[in-house]
């Protein structure tokens, strides 16, 4: 089924209606905290924010591109899609790594909490690297009005999966589900983790109670995690080592090399290798097992953001909301998906990029270039920033403690009116006398 891609008349259109006073984000906060409802308009509009990656030095672009971007586009619920935290950054560890992990999450949770949106959690490789438990993370999220679901939290299972229904404006029963599953950090061989078998088992009876409830019709779903599915590499076709333009594949894609396949792939661009696990539980041929999931979402790789279909199920790559972690000007940002009521299957989605709104010329191009990792993370370039400007005091006091010595070896004579005496510095060799 083709897809929609937000465009100019449709991105008016979207505006005015999320201006509408009931909205789906009302009607989650009124009616049901474990679940939301299409708005007046019968669409749901969902904000995607991945890979956040800060520490407590929180960069001011993250907050301004997302607090801009929650202005203009304004949505109905907010995905925090995973590794919210530079979670391995040895910045976080400055001190007290507790408290630097808690401001670090305030910080990036404070226009969103401002927002009023509804939001939910899941959780990243890097967020388990964080001096912080996932359990104490958990607690600052749900310590949030405005958030209704975390990973691990009061409604999850142990595993860290939640299902959000979404309800038709004048109906209970349900139009879609929302399905959020945690995808782990590593595997003992320091391959990234999966879905694991156990919320593939939740699943499967989650959709299978939803399908009863629905008169036995699969009830069309949208399935959310960090690390991307290992059926991703089915979007790309193989190729021989040293291939132009080639990808060298990672976790199931391991030893081979790709290029992306131009007839799977109908939006975006695949700009480096997806790294999804090595090992594989089940869950996309779940997915197309019980053929509710028409879509699946994932952040994990910052600089690609791009939709495909494999066997008749979207996968989607959100682009990488960071600007401390790796990412690209042409793709940071956040991506957004709108579903309708009346046919939820044909969505339509925008990828709004933060550069649309944070430039060097309006940032300032020093503080933009000591804020943006491009190329080099920026922790590496305040390091060797203080290392020249520690070795150019050193080679000054250097230089400036010879000439003192200089000085103190020939001493240079004066007379008392206190100008230079140049006869004064040697004898006349045409005096008699030497005089």
């Amino acid at each position: 089924m083709k897809k929609r891609l937000i465009g100019f008349a449709a991105l008016i259109l979207m505006l005015g209606v999320c201006l509408l006073p009931v909205t789906g984000a009302a009607h989650a906060e009124e009616n049901s905290p474990a679940g939301l409802y299409f708005g007046a308009d019968g669409t749901l509009t969902v904000l995607i924010l991945a890979d956040l990656q800060e520490t407590q030095f929180t960069t001011a672009l993250v907050i301004s591109g997302a607090t801009q971007v929650m202005r203009d586009y304004p949505a109905d619920l907010i995905v925090l899609l995973g590794d919210q935290l530079e979670g391995s950054s040895p910045v976080l560890r400055l001190g007290n790594g507790a408290k630097n992990t808690q401001d670090a999450l305030r910080t990036l949770l404070a226009p969103i909490a401002e927002s009023g949106i509804p939001f939910v959690v899941v959780f990243g490789n890097h967020d388990y690297e964080a001096p912080l438990s996932i359990k104490e993370q958990v607690k600052i999220y749900e310590s949030y009005d405005n958030c209704i679901a975390v990973s691990y939290g009061s409604n999850s299972t142990k595993d860290g999966a939640f299902a959000l229904p979404v309800y038709p404006e004048e109906s209970g029963q349900n139009g879609m589900v929302l399905y959020f599953f945690d995808s782990g950090s590593y595997l003992t061989n320091g391959d990234y983790d999966t879905v694991s078998a156990e919320q593939v088992a939740w699943y499967n009876e989650q959709s299978a109670s939803f399908k009863s409830e629905n008169d036995g019709q699969a009830l069309p779903s949208v399935a959310f995690c960090h690390i991307p599915v290992p059926e991703v590499y089915e979007l790309l076709t193989q190729v021989p080592k040293g291939t132009k333009g080639a990808l060298k594949g990672v976790g199931v894609g391991k030893g081979k090399y790709y290029v992306p396949n131009e007839e799977t792939v109908f939006a975006g661009e695949i700009n480096e290798a997806p790294c999804p696990s090595s090992e594989n539980y089940g869950l996309f041929d779940a997915f197309l097992a019980n053929g509710d999931v028409f879509l699946t979402v994932n952040g994990h790789d910052h600089i690609n953001s791009f939709i495909g279909s494999v066997e008749g199920i979207d996968i989607a790559n959100a682009p990488g909301s960071t600007y401390t972690s790796y990412g690209a000007q042409d793709v940071r940002g956040v991506r957004l998906f709108r579903f309708s009521e009346h046919n939820v299957r044909d969505y339509e989605t925008l990828h709004v990029r933060y550069s649309d709104y944070n430039t060097p010329a309006s940032f300032g191009f020093l503080r933009y270039y000591f804020s943006t990792t491009t190329g080099i993370y920026n922790a590496v370039k305040v390091g060797v920033s203080i290392l020249i400007l520690f070795a150019t005091l050193i080679v000054t006091i250097v230089i400036l403690a010879v000439k003192a010595k200089k000085r103190r070896l020939n001493p240079v004579e004066f007379v008392p009116n206190g100008e230079f005496d140049e006869e004064a510095e040697a004898p006349d060799q045409n005096s008699p006398n030497g005089l």
